[in-house]
């Protein structure tokens, strides 16, 4: 009331008093949060930017102490470094933060894409909860594994986890081509001999086309980015690739297959195509695609060998690198409405169990441990529930950090890159910060080629040339928003 107001001069003289204590006050807290915002600018800036531009194959931590990151010592003998101007830079790169560049980037850059399942706050949830140290509680794979696609979350993801206007630079020019190198019926081929008129050699010129391994991987590229079949950059050309795969499967009664026994790599090319399918499916819920998806999963089942696995053609003993492939699929499958039944997700863990080389080693069809095999292991006992302080995913990761990235072998790299990312912490960013720059440094920044990579590893060389090693190049700089970490969410959907 009014009359319990101070009234005279003393009271008068103590209420202006503390109307300027008030005013100092909120000029102290106005301060304060001005500050701090600088300083988180600059945490920010140094997070992002630190870490080299792709100025060199050798990262260095760029701290005085030298302890936080490691440098990788890799031959590069075989590399073919793309010119250091290719590297394009911001000239209002230090005026803005990062999220704020990446945010106008993805802008420009990346049209409105429609029906993607996933939003800013499930991306953060999940982003932050990669740092715990158990797997359970909370979303689950079918909720976080696309949220970062989407264009709102994309740069958000980008900066958080690692990424950079190069990385993003690098993956619009890599779909680029790719979208060039698309052929009339929708597919690709990885010989490229009816897309480019040799525009393309060295790297195209393979025997086999593998058009459904081809336009699987394609695929995964433009769906990885978030591009759909809604979407107003890249619509034509995916859904183009998806009429393609569903036109082109061979349906039974109770499954569907893209190529035959008579197939040099069927298995490969089936698992691949079934996982980009099912990705489009779990991404737009696009009714039409259903049926084409369980027919596809079906297959995947009945070639699931006794032992757990699958090789090159059904009914054979397992082959963990094909494997990969086809437990990929089914877990992307196992996120949607489709049917995957408990049985085969058991004995995806006999099939681990039975390749193990001691205690955190993976092998080749009972052979001598890899690099490559170990890679897949640790990434699929992720996906299957596997505690990432469990020995043989903590020792598999600490083997894979010693190792560090590949100079030439892409599919090494494609695994080994998703497990680090899934783990985090100082392993993932010291891996990061040369892969990315190496692949922003090697990709071709001009003419017919430009977005293109081409390496010299065995799968580049002898199968897939370079459309193999630029959809795998693409794929790994895809890791920041491709599929969000696991941990900290219960994975029921694939977990029994």
């Amino acid at each position: 009331m009014i009359d319990s107001e101070p009234t005279g001069q003393d009271g008068g003289l103590d209420a202006h008093a503390q109307v300027q204590g008030r005013r100092v006050g909120i000029s102290v807290l106005a301060s304060f949060i001005v500050h701090l915002g600088f300083l988180l600018v600059l945490a920010i800036w140094s997070v992002g930017l630190g870490a080299g531009r792709g100025q060199g194959l050798t990262i260095e931590s760029g701290q005085s102490s030298g302890s936080e990151f490691e440098s990788f010592q890799i031959d590069s003998s075989q590399i073919q470094e793309a010119p250091v101007d290719s590297v394009q830079e911001s000239s209002s790169l230090k005026s803005r933060s990062m999220e704020e560049r990446l945010s106008e980037y993805v802008e420009q850059n990346d049209e409105t894409t429609s029906g993607l399942i996933g939003s800013l706050e499930i991306a953060q949830q999940a982003a932050t909860a990669a740092s715990s140290s158990a797997a359970g509680g909370g979303l689950g794979f079918a909720q976080t594994s696309l949220a970062g696609r989407s264009k709102s979350n994309r740069s958000a993801m980008v900066q958080q986890n690692g990424g950079n206007e190069q990385s993003e630079q690098a993956v619009a020019w890599a779909l680029d081509y790719l979208a060039r190198h698309q052929l009339n019926d929708g597919s690709w081929s990885m010989s490229f001999e009816d897309s480019c008129d040799g525009n393309c050699v060295p790297g195209c010129d393979g025997k086999d086309p593998y058009r459904f391994g081809a336009t699987g991987l394609a695929l995964m590229c433009f769906l990885g980015a978030g591009h759909t079949q809604n979407d107003e950059q890249y619509g034509d050309v995916v859904t183009k690739g998806i009429y393609f795969l569903q036109q082109s499967l061979r349906r039974t009664s109770d499954s569907g297959y893209w190529v035959d026994t008579v197939a040099s790599a069927q298995m490969y090319e089936h698992g691949i195509a079934t996982l980009a399918l099912c990705e489009a499916y779990q991404m737009t819920q696009a009714g039409e695609l259903k049926e084409s998806c369980q027919l596809a999963v079906n297959f995947i089942l009945k070639a699931q060998y006794r032992d757990g696995g699958w090789d090159y053609h059904p009914g054979r003993p397992g082959d963990l690198s094909i494997a990969g492939w086809q437990v990929l699929a089914l877990k992307s499958a196992a996120a949607t409405d489709l049917v995957v039944p408990r049985e085969a997700v058991e004995g995806i863990d006999r099939f681990l169990d039975s390749n193990r080389a001691g205690e955190f080693m993976f092998r080749y069809r009972g052979g001598k441990p890899t690099k490559s095999m170990t890679a897949i292991g640790v990434l699929l006992q992720i996906f299957r529930g596997k505690t990432k302080d469990a020995r043989s995913v903590a020792s598999g990761i600490e083997y894979l950090s010693n190792q560090g990235p590949s100079g030439v072998d892409m599919y090494y790299n494609y695994y080994a890159t998703q497990a680090m990312f899934q783990i985090g912490g100082r392993s993932w960013k010291n891996w990061n910060y040369y892969m990315r720059d190496l692949l922003v440094k090697t990709q071709s920044p001009s003419g017919h080629l430009r977005g293109s990579w081409m390496f010299e590893g065995d799968h580049s060389n002898k199968v897939g040339g370079r459309f193999y090693s630029t959809c795998m190049a693409c794929l790994i700089l895809e890791v920041y928003y491709r599929y969000l970490p696991v941990y900290g969410q219960a994975s029921e959907d694939f977990r029994f």
